[in-house]
Formats: C-alpha cells, sequence, structure tokens
C-alpha cells in the first residue's frame, strides 16, 4: 500500500513539470548521495509500525538518516527542491532507489523462502510417522 502511494505521488510529481528552475544550492547534496539518502529514508519510513530490538514501535528514524549522512533537514530540503525542479533528474534518482528497492525486496523474499523451505523439511524429519505408528490402546473386542 505504502509503494502503491509514493508510486502515485512519484508519478503525479512527473506529471507537473515545474517551469520554475531553482538555482543550484551552494550544499547541494550529489545526485549518488541523494539516491543513497532517499533509500535510507524510505527505509527508515518503512520502519515505522516495526518493533526495534528494546520492542519500542512507532519510531522516528529520520534523525538517524540525517546524522548518518551528517546533514540537517534543511540541507535536505534544499537540495530535494532543486531536484524536483529538474524532474528528469529526479526521476533518474527515483528510478534507482525503485531499484534498490526491489532488489531488497527480492533478497528479503528468497531468504524468507529459504527459511520456510528450511522449518518445513525440519517439521517432517522430525514428525513421528502415524503410519507405522502403534496404538497404545487395545482394542476391546
Amino acid at each position: 500500500m505504502r509503494n502503491a502511494i509514493c508510486l502515485s505521488l512519484l508519478f503525479l510529481l512527473l506529471s507537473c513539470e515545474s517551469k520554475v528552475k531553482y538555482e543550484k544550492p551552494e550544499n547541494l547534496i550529489a545526485k549518488e548521495q541523494m539516491i543513497d539518502l532517499l533509500y535510507d529514508i524510505h527505509l527508515a519510513n518503512g520502519t515505522s509500525g516495526v518493533k526495534n530490538k528494546d520492542l519500542e514501535n512507532n519510531m522516528n528514524y529520520m534523525s538517524l538518516v540525517f546524522e548518518k549522512y551528517k546533514i540537517d533537514s534543511g540541507r535536505f530540503a534544499e537540495s530535494n527542491l532543486y531536484y524536483t525542479s529538474n524532474i528528469n533528474e529526479y526521476e533518474d534518482i527515483f528510478e534507482e532507489v525503485e531499484k534498490r528497492l526491489e532488489a531488497l525486496k527480492t533478497e528479503f523474499d528468497r531468504k524468507r523462502d529459504s527459511v520456510i523451505r528450511e522449518l518445513r523439511e525440519t517439521k517432517k524429519l522430525h514428525a513421528p510417522n502415524r503410519s507405522t505408528e502403534k496404538d497404545s490402546i487395545k482394542k476391546i473386542n
């Protein structure tokens, strides 16, 4: 559901190409770093309902993302505004973020399926064979 909303917003942004071109800020976040940053922001937003190791949920991890990249929200906002005014470049950024998120999902699904397969196999190995098992209750004639 969240992905559908993000994609809808992305298409909305792409369909509304701005005629306003903002000046390149002095402290513009480089395109590659912006890709990394937006990827981590999407991951941080996706964890809002997940409990962490201390069993806390609904945590806001955005400050940790900004800390990781040694930027503040103002610098991010300026860079994001600049890139949104250059829609083709912004589209390239989001396509790369989407590729990375899809690759992560594929890897997660592969590992999840592997664990499920192993659990099923383990369960089969340890399950009693009911066809050869004898009933402990004697039949009364």
